[in-house]
């Protein structure tokens, strides 16, 4: 039985804008074609959430951590950065963050997370650059954009018994939403266009589905959850139908 603890947001992501230098200084799924396929309304969806998967409220007490749940060996004392690529042009080949470089970074493809000291950093790609307050526990995922670059804070995963979803949609116009394939049940709902949802839930074998708007988009099947990992869904417009790749998330330790 799937059993959410609930929904959660990305904080305000902020944008990154272009300047002068200063002188100081998976998996990946193309989506399929559907069509006839609507679903109801949110409250009926939620309603046939509850009939069909036995959706209630998780305890809302935390489990204790033995070091982190996404790999063993991680510091206890860093935040946790990682990247994905979202640039049309490619690979990335370098990506400072603070004194930490993030190299060959593919198109479409994220990075683990990885530690950084809790202060403020500057990430930097080309003339690109954002701040970044990285806090003790913290975890953290820059998306490279052509336009320049996003942070989004991402909720810190404490609950051994359940796996945490984060979906990102980080450029599709309209509201995306992941569910059950046959769109009866939603899991993480309504995230807009640069912004973030996330969602832990008891993990069972179930049939998942990324939609924008009351149209399914992509089938992602059974992306395999398991008790105490993290998993991301990355939604990016290509070609007029939305790209999808799906993460389970990892630590590379130093």
């Amino acid at each position: 039985m799937l059993q959410h603890q609930g929904q959660t947001r990305s904080p305000a992501v902020r944008r990154v804008y272009f300047a002068e230098r200063r002188k100081s200084g998976g998996r990946s799924l193309r989506p399929e074609q559907f069509s006839g396929m609507r679903v109801a309304g949110s409250r009926v969806a939620v309603l046939v959430c509850g009939l069909l998967f036995g959706l209630i409220l998780a305890p809302a007490a935390s489990f204790a951590q033995n070091g982190s749940l996404y790999g063993e060996g991680a510091p206890e004392d860093a935040g946790y950065v990682r990247v994905f690529n979202n640039r049309s042009g490619g690979a990335v080949s370098s990506l400072w963050v603070g004194a930490t470089e993030f190299q060959n970074l593919p198109k479409g493809e994220s990075s683990a997370y990885r530690p950084v000291t809790p202060e403020i950093h500057m990430v930097y790609l080309n003339d690109a650059f954002e701040e970044l307050i990285a806090r003790e526990g913290a975890y953290y995922t820059i998306v490279l954009q052509d336009d320049g670059l996003s942070v989004h804070v991402d909720p810190t995963h404490r609950r051994a018994d359940l796996a945490q979803i984060l979906v990102y949609n980080l450029d599709v116009a309209g509201t995306v939403a992941l569910k059950s394939a046959d769109g009866a049940t939603t899991v993480v709902d309504g995230v807009m266009s640069g912004e973030a949802g996330a969602v832990a839930v008891n993990p069972v074998a179930v049939e998942l589905a990324v939609f924008v708007g009351d149209q399914m988009q992509a089938v992602l099947g059974d992306i395999g959850l398991e008790r105490g990992q993290s998993y991301a869904v990355f939604v990016s417009a290509a070609e007029g139908r939305p790209a999808v790749r799906v993460d389970r998330a990892v630590i590379q330790a130093e």
